[in-house]
This record gives C-alpha cells, sequence and structure tokens, in this order.
C-alpha cells in the first residue's frame, strides 16, 4: 500500500483529462443509474466516456482533482457549489440526452428526482469520484475525499454526494465508507427493487485556530 506521502493530490491539468476520463469510466462501469441512460449492451462503456468528457469541456460548471501515484494519474473527482451544480446550459443537455438515446425519458425522470433531493442550503457537490480499479483499496479513494473535504471546510460549505444502497446487503456499498468520514443519510431514492440513490450530507467542521489554541 502505498505511503500516504506517495499520494499527490492536486487541481487538475489539461494533459489529465484522458486519464482522469478512463478512470471515471472504468470505475463506474456497471453503476445502475448510468446504466438507466448508457444500458449494458454494446457501446454501453464508450457512452460512458462521452458522459465524463463532457465534464471537462469549457462551459462545464465543475472542478476537479486528481491523485497522483508514481507520476501517473490514479484518482480523480469533480465538484461543483450550489446552484451551478444543477444547473446546466441548453447545449450541453442536448449532448446529455444524446448519449441517452432511446433511454432519454426514464434518464429524464431518475436525474430530475436525484437533482430535487440537492439541499436547498448552500452546500458543494461531489458527483464523480474514481480510483484506478487496479489501485482500488490502497488509501487513495480517502486521500482523494480528505481534500474535497478540506476544501468544503475552508470555505464553510456543507459535502454532499449520492452513492447506492443495493436491496441484496451483501453487495458492496460505499454508504459506510462516507458514513465514517462523517456523512450522514440525508435521503433514500428507491428507484428499482434492486437498488436505491442514498444522499448524504456533511456539515462544514470548524478550522483549527492558526496558533493551535
Amino acid at each position: 500500500m502505498p505511503e500516504a506521502s506517495d499520494i499527490v493530490i492536486r487541481d487538475l491539468r489539461p494533459a489529465d483529462e484522458a486519464a482522469a476520463v478512463r478512470i471515471f469510466a472504468d470505475a463506474f462501469d456497471g453503476f445502475p443509474v448510468l446504466q438507466v441512460m448508457t444500458g449494458t449492451g454494446g457501446g454501453a462503456h464508450e457512452k460512458l466516456e462521452r458522459l465524463f468528457a463532457m465534464e471537462f469541456e469549457p462551459d462545464s460548471k465543475l472542478s476537479a482533482v486528481v491523485a497522483e501515484l508514481d507520476g501517473a494519474v490514479s484518482g480523480a473527482f469533480t465538484y461543483a457549489d450550489s446552484p451551478d451544480c444543477s444547473a446546466t446550459s441548453t447545449a450541453r443537455t442536448v449532448r446529455f440526452l444524446r448519449i441517452a438515446g432511446t433511454r432519454v425519458f426514464s434518464t429524464m425522470r431518475m436525474f430530475s428526482r436525484i437533482d430535487r433531493a440537492h439541499p436547498k442550503s448552500r452546500h458543494r457537490h461531489l458527483p464523480t469520484i474514481g480510483v484506478e480499479p487496479a489501485l482500488q483499496g490502497r488509501g487513495i479513494g480517502q486521500r482523494l475525499m480528505q481534500d474535497f473535504d478540506r476544501r468544503c471546510d475552508e470555505d464553510d460549505m456543507a459535502g454532499y454526494l449520492e452513492t447506492i444502497r443495493w436491496a441484496d446487503p451483501a453487495r458492496p456499498s460505499l454508504e459506510g465508507f462516507y458514513g465514517r468520514l462523517g456523512y450522514e443519510i440525508a435521503d433514500v431514492l428507491p428507484m428499482t427493487d434492486d437498488w436505491a440513490v442514498v444522499t448524504m450530507l456533511r456539515p462544514p467542521a470548524p478550522l483549527a485556530p492558526l496558533d493551535g489554541r
């Protein structure tokens, strides 16, 4: 497992975008929320790549951060502050709906429901976080989350995210991972008999005084 000092957390650079898109698409392969839009057959992974590439387009409202290990991007996350975390341009909406294709109506209903679950109060949304699949379980995701939380605390903003709860408790879930980082369940949105979207919120932690007292 890498030492904490081996993992470098920094803002994304343009040269990192292709690696971040690939990591997101690999990490979210099989993620049920996105399968509503992409389906599960041939071409689904390519649709994921197109979707995540939109996060780095010039008109995107998202900021991005990467984890670097041994000189290579090993993980990343994106974030946006309310109300921009729910707003999107007409052009981006059109591209989004083209990716959905024939699944457009089910996709719109699902994401509209998720958007309505956003807190009404000021918050910072974490829509996407992913780690290179071969490097998962080595502390990279925790370092990324710690950096996101630090940014929230410094700006006195609540951190907000969504994750999946499976009906089958034997299936892996990140709900406990986020809970250990201080996130509490805000809402549970049942989507199918197999899974629900869980929204989670973490209030900003008070910053320590500069003099250490």
